[in-house]
């Protein structure tokens, strides 16, 4: 990538310290057992620095960096920022965390996804939230591949674009969870030095954490904290890790690569150093081996302003800004979000709609499905709905249709809903917008879509099937088919938010076929014990399947036609008195869905905000 100079500067640096931090997590609720994974470690890492948190697997590095993200809340020590006290709601306004799964929306180009961060980031007017963008989109070197979609970019060009994503509204303190993993040696090259620019250039406060860093990788770093078994072994510059070792005799070969020579050394393999080394370091407290340059990082490099910034600055000489950068923490703006709740809502939904004319399964696939089963289920029951002679037959054309509505609605919505989850995880977090503004602009977008499928096979199957052809009871029976599917759809959100897809592909229709047993098709509620008759009536399938027969013989419905010697249910009142719909109204039915709907819709936004209630 060369050398890179960022189009971003910021006003507000800020130096990360924590004193004393311990965690631990309970192994067992039984035996109440638990695992200390850290113990009062301390530390700090300052504005202008690549900082490397770096340990074997298990020693607590990625433990510490979700601590200091605040994605974790410790359990005792102080995290502070610029020495006073972490306000964690401020700081987390003021920070990105970038984790290792990037989780970008695959369906989106590279330009749509920082185009709607930074309409969601950023409360600049259009000509400057443009320029912005086309200058992060030239830094990272993502020109080539702006008109591309997440989905096909490569490893390095994805690890660009999450960073990319969070540097649009330029915040002081980034966290990045292994960001060389998955990568080769000359694309976790470009990515390394890429941080590296960031914190010098920007200047920012830039933290990492690493398995085990090469040579070329080591040599990228500014400063370099080495975690084992949540004690910290090592603070400082990584030129000063080959003398911090022989100050203990361990003296590392020579061509071999000190980074490797520590995590050897730490292993065990040549002795047990690991408290002696926790000493010496005063478990992070000892900032002896940080460089001479680094001791007091400010970066001078000269950046492109964007024109707010540049109008900010025009009346403030240098002096000016060290007091800025030094005692203020943000100053984008006051509000806890960037835009207003009316324009995160409108701007998700603009990106839902995209992504669903794009999406080829959950859209496409969904109206050819409907129409497929349509017209199978038409070419079977063709011409039935006016003669008597088949009214029982009809009976079972309604309830199958609410069923294979109800089934194709859920199955849907628990297999696709939790695919979004970590990319909210990952927006939410870094506060793109409100969790509300996420679930409402979701429903939005697919409700035309779940509307257009129900109501073409509804069209479809009631003039293949010969229903009495008047528009009121067409639109009644749409309705209420329309209702059937959201409320199952809602259940799906439920049941795909509280479950892993492969747990909710299992347990989904055990959950579901509750409502089908207790609808009034198999059996009547008068025919049921006593005991279990207020089951049916919290099933939601009874109720559109009601909604549906009074939709179709009742309203006065007159005689119909009988097409052999005898019809029984010549007359529909006899037909809805033996299946126990006589007096079954069809408003109040419906009005019972709408009250399941609302608070299952309630239940739904719960269920998604204690999913993700360590980030709100």
């Amino acid at each position: 990538m060369g050398e890179v100079m960022l189009p971003i500067s910021t006003s507000r640096s800020l130096n990360l310290s924590f004193d004393s931090l311990s965690y631990s997590v309970k192994t067992s609720i039984i035996k109440r057992e638990t695992r200390q994974l850290l113990t009062t470690i301390s530390g700090e890492f300052r504005v202008g620095e690549l900082t490397a948190i770096m340990g074997p697997s298990g020693s607590g590095k990625t433990t510490l960096m979700d601590i200091l993200a605040g994605y974790t809340v410790q359990t005792s020590g102080t995290v502070s920022v610029n020495g006073s006290p972490r306000d964690l709601a401020e700081f987390r306004r003021s920070s990105a965390y970038i984790m290792q799964d990037d989780n970008l929306e695959p369906l989106l180009t590279v330009e749509e996804s920082v185009h709607i961060a930074a309409n969601l980031k950023l409360d600049w007017n259009n000509h400057d939230k443009a320029q912005r963008i086309n200058e992060i989109i030239f830094v990272l070197g993502l020109e080539d591949c702006k008109h591309t979609r997440s989905a096909k970019l490569s490893g390095g060009q994805r690890k660009r674009l999450a960073i990319a994503l969070e540097l649009v509204n330029n915040p002081p303190v980034m966290f990045f969870d292994e960001p060389a993993s998955g990568l080769d040696i000359v694309t976790s090259k470009q990515c390394i030095n890429l941080l590296r620019a960031l914190a010098r250039d920007g200047p920012c406060t830039i933290i990492m954490t690493i398995h085990q860093p090469s040579g070329i990788h080591l040599n990228m770093i500014d400063h370099l904290y080495v975690v084992v078994n949540g004690h910290c072994v090592y603070t400082g510059s990584t030129k000063a890790i080959v003398p911090f070792l022989e100050k203990h005799d361990l003296h590392c070969p020579t061509y071999h690569n000190p980074s490797d020579f520590l995590v050897e050394v730490c292993n065990g393999e040549y002795g047990d150093w690991n408290d002696k080394l926790v000493e010496t370091i005063d478990n992070g407290k000892c900032n002896d081996w940080r460089s001479a340059s680094n001791k007091n990082t400010r970066s001078r490099f000269k950046t492109r302003l964007s024109p707010k910034e540049s109008e900010d600055r025009s009346n403030q000489n240098d002096d000016e800004d060290d007091k800025i950068e030094n005692d203020k923490v943000t100053e984008d703006h006051s509000g806890y979000y960037a835009t207003s709740f009316f324009q995160q809502l409108y701007i998700l939904v603009k990106r839902n709609a995209i992504k669903l004319s794009r999406d080829r399964v959950l859209t496409f696939t969904r109206l050819t499905m409907h129409c497929i089963i349509a017209l199978i289920v038409g070419v079977i029951y063709y011409g039935i709905g006016e003669d008597a002679a088949f009214a029982l037959d009809n009976f079972n054309l309604l309830f199958f249709s609410l069923m294979f509505l109800m089934f194709s609605a859920f199955s849907a919505t628990i297999t696709t809903f939790p695919l979004s989850l970590p990319i909210v995880e990952r927006e939410h977090f870094n506060r793109w917008y409100k969790l509300r503004s996420f679930y409402l602009a979701n429903k939005f977008a697919d409700l035309p879509i779940q509307i257009i499928a129900v109501s073409i096979y509804t069209l479809i199957v009631y003039f293949m099937t010969g229903q009495i052809p008047e528009g009121r009871r067409f639109v009644l029976l749409a309705i209420v088919s329309v209702a059937v599917s959201l409320v199952a759809q809602i259940i799906g959100v439920i049941v795909g938010t509280g479950m892993s897809v492969q747990n909710s592909v299992i347990l989904g229709p055990l959950l579901i076929m509750p409502f089908v047993v207790f609808s009034g098709f198999f059996v009547h509620i008068n025919d049921a014990p006593s005991y279990l008759q207020w089951l049916f009536h919290a099933s939601f399938l009874k109720h559109g399947f009601e909604s549906a027969m009074a939709s179709m013989y009742g309203f006065d419905r007159r005689k119909m036609h009988c097409s052999d010697v005898y019809c029984h249910f010549v007359y529909p009142k006899k037909l809805m008195g033996e299946m126990g719909m006589l007096h079954v109204d069809y408003w109040f039915s419906m009005l019972i869905l709408f009250i399941l709907y609302v608070l299952l819709d309630m239940l739904a936004y719960i269920t998604l905000r204690l999913r993700l209630k360590k980030l709100i």
